[in-house]
């Protein structure tokens, strides 16, 4: 995969300029994780996001590494161009969520003719301040990216017919199931039915709290009622771009494959695997 295929003559990627830059409001946020469903997802508007490591990689020619740095969750930039996501190798569900965040910022906050990084120490966190409206502006684009308002609608009425719920309030269980189809956190699938006014503000925290008190937290809660697990997101290990070109070296006998597999950290057998044919 030739990083020239993603981007136009003046060396920005070809997506950037699709999205809006305007006052960063949530509405925007919202506009733009449709065009990105729209540009790089088929137009679907409804269901899981389950791929977005795939596509960041392979159609949007993003440079993601996950790494392990428990004092960070992820970072960001544009160098020369070429843009960068670090995520933080952790619970499956928020390391999604980070992606996401940062691909906002890619999006609506970095210039790929300048060289400029984000650093995110915690993207789940609560941001009440005035001062923090670029990292407002990450989480509900990355909310509404991996939750689409119409598809957590239909999700959540789904739910609730198979589950017999006869209340007119949500509860986690019921939200504990959004967070699974989606493939997000409790607290992300909470945060998100706050926003879209299915729970009280307020309410997200609420649940939360209880779910640690009640039961050591969400994910036990979920697993002591028996919900589905949750579904398998692939991170690859190095961007593809990388192995291939690895691969190719090795190939025209400029590198082993032992010293490839060496200097990327990886087995010989998953360099192969990622560089299979059926990859692309």
């Amino acid at each position: 995969m030739s990083l020239a295929r993603n981007a136009d003559n003046t060396g920005t990627p070809w997506w950037w300029s699709k999205f809006e830059r305007g006052d960063h409001t949530a509405e925007e946020a919202e506009r733009n994780a449709a065009t990105f469903r729209r540009l790089l997802h088929d137009d679907d508007q409804l269901g899981p996001l389950l791929s977005l490591p795939t596509i960041a990689t392979e159609r949007m020619g993003v440079m993601l590494f996950v790494i392990s740095a428990s004092e960070i969750d992820g970072a960001s930039a544009f160098l020369d161009g070429v843009p960068y996501v670090f995520v933080s190798a952790r619970f499956q569900g928020r390391m999604l969520f980070t992606l996401a965040h940062e691909l906002g910022h890619l999006i609506a906050h970095h210039d790929p003719a300048s060289s400029f990084a984000v650093v995110d120490e915690d993207v789940e966190a609560a941001r009440p301040n005035a001062e923090r409206t670029r990292e407002q502006y990450a989480d509900a684009f990355a909310s509404a990216l991996l939750m689409p308002q119409q598809g957590v609608g239909i999700a959540l009425k789904k739910v609730r017919e198979i589950a017999g719920t006869a209340d007119k309030e949500v509860g986690d269980l019921e939200i504990n199931y959004l967070a699974r189809i989606f493939g997000v956190s409790f607290w992300a699938a909470a945060r998100r039915c706050e926003a879209l006014g299915v729970i009280p503000n307020g309410g997200a925290a609420a649940l939360n709290e209880h779910l640690v008190k009640q039961y050591g937290s969400a994910e036990k809660r979920a697993e002591s009622a028996g919900l589905p697990p949750r579904p398998d997101v692939f991170f690859p290990p190095v961007p593809s771009v990388l192995v291939h070109s690895a691969v190719n070296q090795v190939r025209r006998g400029d590198l082993s494959l032992g010293r490839a597999a060496e200097l990327l950290e990886m087995s010989m057998a998953d360099i192969l695997t990622l560089n299979a044919p059926t990859a692309h």
